[in-house]
């Protein structure tokens, strides 16, 4: 009979412990990793990087400068576009020159028609004379088409050249790479000297003063997390600290997923599980990118 009290005890001491260990490890509602937004800063302009200004760490304002493209080649070709545009304008005004020129002979020879015309009515002039100078009228109308046909080209020309260069200024004011927020360049992908192309990754940057923790929640827990919910957020660290603090739901995905490899959820025989973003202010740089987290719903 001692016995078989001694073996119920030790059974009921064994459970005890087990439960307690297990709800130990299932205080959290949610598990996931954290998160920040982040932006990848591109070069708008090809060309050789004569200088980048940060590194990996360093900490950027909106609209900082972070590294530029050399604009040398562009000043160059722009220069070139300069000097086009003298060659035009010294070409127009020749045009203008022949264009008046024109008018003064289509005018004499208009007055000359004209008078010619009026002899020939009153049976004073020829027909012969009627037809030469109705010829020299025609041919002075064509000529003066011609050369104001010169001329809507040579304005042409001069207005394509200045579309060059407009493009070419905004191109020069593209150089400079500049930061689209405040943040902290996370990963650097160019450095001073190398060649990059339009679109071409420059850095990563990162606003870490607010992370988000991305969990996973189970299908029964949809009705705990809801949008502006505030919630509990640890992370264990390798020196035996525990991060804690406080976040809020931000977005809760309408759709399941599978369940992702690295995250286990309260309830494992639920399959389908659906997304969560939790905001967290880091102000203080606690939590890092990557970094597991637990949730805990506070009621």
């Amino acid at each position: 009979m001692n016995k078989k009290r001694i073996l119920l005890g030790a059974l009921a001491l064994a459970l005890a412990v087990f439960t307690s260990c297990s709800n130990g490890n299932n205080n959290a509602d949610a598990y996931g990793t954290i998160e920040a937004d982040d932006y990848l800063v591109s070069a708008e302009v090809s060309g050789k990087l004569s200088k980048v200004f940060v590194d990996e760490g360093y900490k950027v304002a909106n609209e900082q400068v972070i590294a530029i493209v050399d604009t040398v080649p562009l000043v160059i070709k722009r220069l070139q576009l300069y000097a086009q545009v003298d060659a035009v304008k010294a070409k127009k005004q020749g045009i203008e020159a022949q264009l008046k020129v024109s008018d003064e002979q289509l005018e004499t020879i208009k007055t000359e028609y004209n008078r010619v015309k009026a002899l020939f009515l009153d049976s004073a002039a020829t027909q012969r004379q009627m037809d030469d100078i109705d010829g020299k009228y025609k041919v002075a109308i064509r000529q003066r088409e011609a050369v104001s046909i010169q001329l809507n080209a040579v304005n042409a020309e001069r207005e394509s050249v200045i579309a060059q260069i407009a493009a070419l200024n905004d191109q020069i004011s593209r150089c400079p790479i500049k930061s689209p927020t405040s943040g902290t360049v996370t990963t650097q992908y160019a450095k001073t000297g190398e060649m990059v192309m339009a679109g071409k990754p420059v850095c990563r940057v990162a606003n870490l003063d607010t992370v988000y923790a991305r969990v996973y929640i189970g299908e029964p827990q949809l009705a705990s997390f809801k949008i502006g919910n505030r919630v509990f957020v640890s992370a264990d660290t390798d020196s035996n600290q525990s991060l804690k603090g406080d976040g809020v739901v931000t977005w809760v995905s309408s759709e399941a997923e599978f369940t992702p490899k690295v995250i286990q959820t309260k309830d494992e025989r639920v399959n389908l599980v659906y997304a969560v973003k939790v905001k967290i202010g880091n102000s203080e740089g606690k939590y890092k990118v990557g970094m597991p987290v637990e949730v805990r719903l506070i009621k």
